[in-house]
């Protein structure tokens, strides 16, 4: 809770490098495998150049009015969280065939359009993508994203007190990202740094 109310301090600037840090952090310090941002075309074109060549892949999900939706992950531990028996089977409901995660990703953008053109539900295993534990990804299907215990990062319907835990390791990265850009820090000296922090140097 204090890193939430120190991250509403934070004095926002709409640059690439702060929403990167903002939404991506704990993706940057290896304890969750993918996350999402949406940026306008210009800031797209500065993230593909940020991440060429980086161990921090970028898809494009869905481009529209001015706005691309950006997921960006690390892809053994994506493809790790997505071959396990309970996901491959939640997977396999969803209609997916091939359980390699380009394939998935590919599929993922077809359907996120049919979603954008009315065609088709939302689909719900962009949380799995994202990391979410199955539990919550079933709940708020179950419930259409009502009846939860705690809504943060994501809406939580199972594993509360460990959930919340991860939520407040989320929140510690992801203060430490933005005061680094903050500092002008850049995204590369970010990527190239996480690695030697732990978790508690954020507390």
């Amino acid at each position: 809770m204090r890193y939430q109310r120190e991250l509403r301090q934070v004095k926002w600037e709409k640059t690439m490098r702060m929403q990167i840090a903002m939404h991506c952090g704990p993706v940057f310090a290896g304890i969750k495998p993918s996350n999402t941002v949406t940026l306008d075309l210009q800031d797209s074109r500065e993230l593909v150049e940020t991440f060429r060549n980086s161990d921090i892949k970028i898809w494009l999900i869905h481009a529209g009015s001015g706005k691309c939706l950006w997921l960006l992950y690390r892809e053994q531990e994506v493809q790790e969280y997505l071959m396990i028996p309970k996901h491959q089977r939640f997977l396999k409901n969803c209609g997916y065939s091939s359980f390699q995660l380009k394939d998935i990703l590919h599929a993922l953008r077809e359907r996120y359009q049919l979603y954008k053109d009315d065609r088709q539900g939302f689909p719900h295993e962009l949380g799995l993508i994202l990391g979410y534990p199955l539990c919550d990804v079933l709940g708020f299907m179950e419930y259409q994203g009502q009846n939860y215990l705690y809504s943060g990062y994501w809406k939580v319907y199972d594993n509360l007190l460990e959930t919340k835990k991860l939520f407040d390791a989320y929140d510690r990265i992801r203060y430490y990202m933005v005061k680094q850009v903050e500092y002008g820090t850049s995204l590369h000296q970010l990527m190239k740094a996480y690695g030697r922090y732990q978790i508690s140097s954020y507390a």
